[in-house]
């Protein structure tokens, strides 16, 4: 027993060292011990450690090897206990479907053996699960059963928590007035208690639907108050990491800053609140603050800063979409998987009563479970065929969106062969030009020589980079992948270089080439030799089929 709690006691100091010492230490530990409780507490522990550090994937290993150990020793709460935390896990990478199955096994076990303190934090994980799907009803159901379950317990603490959620969902669906009511009812405790973290999320929320309805100087009001909540105080009340919180206070002070015209303070907060989200993937902040400081800096005129944010936008904004389509067929995936689970569930409740009622009266009994069987099992497959006509309907349209895209990639494709013709023709209009030119050259004065060579090269200078510039717009729209494959693959090549690569990938001869760059076919043939070594192509290999496979 001494042992037991010596062993606990070191724990509990090497948390307050830093993380990465405090991970090598527990790991040490954990080899050590021969007692399985004391493996499986250090295990959860660790696992802790890793959430805090936004390691999750190591995290659940440690919490699974926790879980392990618990069910082994028949510790049936720790085991239930160390389930949640998977499913929270889970939750936060977005696997909905297997959070909510962890946390409905949870519930079930943690009913059965009364488990009082497990269950309104399973009914408000479950009510976030529901939250993340968009099925507020089911959602805000969950959350009020935890609110009422922590009160019965007389767990303030963590009842603020469903409150915090309830009044979220309320300005989600627009009821603004009873969401800002019950943001502020929270402040009250969070000052009590110097949560400060949770404090400034709250002010955060307020102003985000002020800012919403554009009621600027009250959204400015509670901007400024999470600002020094977040940034001034230092908050020994969360356990876990606050950086999500931050870069959403930042990201709706980038917003609320530029809408009033305070630029400064708006390019600010946007580069805080990007660069903290880039560092832990949050995906809605980063490409907000990203088309801010685009726009800031198109107002500027500082072109490349524009572009790289308008680039950022669009690719996280992307992404963020892909992430909200994901959301929708999980959405409709858990709903086909719980209505099994509810059919299942039915056709049990009837077996059992038909058993008891087989007792009393078998052949009475046997009749009515047949008729009744039959009667849900029509209904059932008027259900399921309803639903397959659905997904079937659903799988028709995208094949049909599917066919549109591949049309628009041939209708591309061909535009970008009309436009290459379309440049070698005005390429050879303008060397036709030049050629001219030349041949007035030596029979014009010395002024007007000087100026028949400038205007020679500045003819093909211009034309040269204009050419470039169209080819390459529509290449892109085709060949979308090619240049970021290109560059990875071979980071060191030239402007040059990469124009010929792309010329050579749409199977261009060295003809065709010279005529649009004004190169010679000679020195075409000598800049596709040095690309060749360039990119480590042997000889007897095909160098448009090299660049073709890049794709």
């Amino acid at each position: 027993m001494k042992k037991t709690i010596l062993l606990f006691l070191v724990c509990n100091c090497l948390f307050c060292h830093a993380q990465e010492k405090q991970v090598d230490s527990l790991m040490l530990l954990i080899n050590q011990t021969n007692s399985s409780l004391q493996k499986a507490e250090l295990s959860a522990q660790l696992g802790r450690v890793y959430v805090m550090q936004n390691n999750l994937d190591s995290a659940k290993v440690y919490y699974s090897q926790a879980r392990n150990i618990y069910r082994k020793t028949d510790s049936l709460f720790a085991y239930t206990q160390n389930t949640m935390r998977l499913g929270n896990i889970n939750l936060a990478q977005n696997n909905h479907i297997e959070a909510l199955k962890i946390y409905q096994e949870c519930l079930s076990v943690s009913n059965e053996n009364n488990f009082k303190s497990l269950i309104p934090h399973l009914y408000n994980n479950i009510g976030l699960v529901y939250k993340q799907i968009e099925d507020f009803d089911d959602a805000k159901n969950n959350f009020q059963e935890a609110y009422k379950l922590f009160l019965e317990n007389n767990d303030e603490p963590n009842s603020v928590y469903p409150l915090y959620n309830i009044a979220l969902i309320e300005s989600i669906v627009g009821n603004d007035e009873d969401a800002i009511n019950r943001y502020l009812n929270l402040t009250t405790y969070h000052l009590k208690t110097e949560n400060w973290v949770s404090l400034a999320s709250v002010y955060n929320s307020i102003s985000e639907i002020y800012l919403k309805n554009e009621d600027y100087n009250r959204a400015k009001e509670y901007l400024e108050m999470a600002l020094n909540a977040i940034e001034d105080k230092r908050d020994s009340f969360n356990t876990g990491p606050s950086s999500f919180y931050e870069a959403s206070i930042y990201t709706n002070a980038a917003e609320l800053y530029f809408k009033e015209g305070e630029i400064d303070l708006a390019k600010k907060y946007a580069s805080k609140g990007i660069k903290l989200s880039k560092e832990n993937s949050y995906k809605l902040n980063i490409f907000k603050s990203a088309k801010i400081l685009a726009e800031i800096y198109d107002n500027e005129n500082e072109v490349d800063s524009s572009l790289l944010y308008y680039k950022i936008y669009i690719d996280f904004n992307n992404q963020y979409q892909d992430e909200y389509d994901v959301k929708q067929l999980t959405k409709l995936k858990m709903q086909n998987e719980f209505d099994e689970i509810l059919r299942q569930n039915e056709i049990d409740r009837i077996y059992q009563e038909a058993e008891y009622k087989n007792r009393e009266l078998r052949y009475i009994g046997v009749a009515g479970f047949s008729v009744l069987l039959a009667v849900i099992l029509i209904l059932l497959y008027i259900n399921q065929k309803n639903k397959n006509a659905k997904l079937k309907l659903k799988e028709e349209n995208l094949l049909l969106e599917k066919k549109k895209l591949n049309q628009d990639l041939e209708y591309k494709k061909k535009e970008l062969a009309s436009n290459m013709m379309f440049l070698m023709e005005k390429n050879e209009f303008i060397t036709s030009i030049s050629k001219k030119l030349i041949e007035l050259k030596p029979d014009a004065k010395k002024d007007n020589k000087d100026l028949i060579q400038q205007i020679i090269n500045e003819i093909r200078q211009n034309s040269s980079t204009k050419m470039w510039e169209e080819f390459e717009i529509r290449f892109k729209e085709v060949h979308k992948d090619f240049y970021n494959e290109l560059h990875k693959t071979h980071p060191d090549l030239t402007l040059n270089e990469v124009k010929i690569c792309a010329f050579l990938r749409l199977n261009m001869s060295s003809k065709e080439i010279s005529a649009i760059t004004h190169q010679s076919v000679k020195s075409i043939n000598m800049a596709r030799f040095r690309l060749r070594k360039k990119l480590h192509i042997d000889r007897d290999e095909n160098l448009i089929a090299y660049l073709k496979s890049l794709e």
